[in-house]
């Protein structure tokens, strides 16, 4: 089973900033071309950027420089869209081992899953969980003077909710509590 593209998100940062040059250049060329079919005539900034084009030699330090700028961009998409992401879903068991699909949770539904529980825990003010394939990092806030007590509570609060999750590799849970108003 190729589990390379389940389990890895795309480069959406890339995407986007290739995708806004690609439209502005887009949208300036169709406009300089309207306004030419319109008028007759190019207008001023296409004209001069079509002279600079025209006297250009490949030894030049403009083409050297939008060649080494455009090689950059090329060689950073590429890259982008061959180093996969990092992994944003943990894999669940599965009741058919012949099944050809895989089930997959998110690490935000965890961290929800998580929060929900920690948050019901007495002396728990605040929590703030974040959640990667091999990490559960919650972080609580507490006013109680027993920050050991709050801490095993938490800790076993997760716990459960992670061995309660039929997930193929559970992540190591790591509770930090700071203490926070209170007398």
């Amino acid at each position: 089973m190729n589990r390379f593209w389940h389990v890895r998100s795309a480069r959406t940062l890339a995407l986007m900033i290739s995708f806004v040059i690609v439209l502005a250049a887009s949208v300036l060329l169709a406009l300089s071309c309207i306004l030419r079919l319109v008028n007759g005539q190019w207008p001023a900034a296409a004209e001069q950027s079509i002279k600079t084009v025209s006297n250009l030699r490949f030894n030049d330090n403009l083409a050297v420089i939008v060649m080494v700028v455009l090689a950059v961009l090329g060689l950073l998409l590429l890259l982008s869209a061959l180093i996969p992401g990092r992994r944003q879903t943990i894999l669940l068991n599965s009741d058919d081992p012949s099944a050809r699909s895989e089930q997959a949770i998110s690490c935000r539904g965890i961290s929800t899953l998580v929060g929900y529980e920690v948050e019901r825990t007495d002396s728990v003010t605040r929590a703030s969980v974040t959640t990667s394939p091999k990490l559960v990092r919650v972080t609580v806030q507490t006013p109680a003077h027993s920050v050991q007590r709050v801490r095993e509570n938490v800790q076993a609060r997760v716990q459960g909710v992670i061995d309660g999750l039929p997930v193929q590799r559970a992540p190591k849970v790591k509770v930090s509590v700071q203490r926070r108003g209170g007398n």
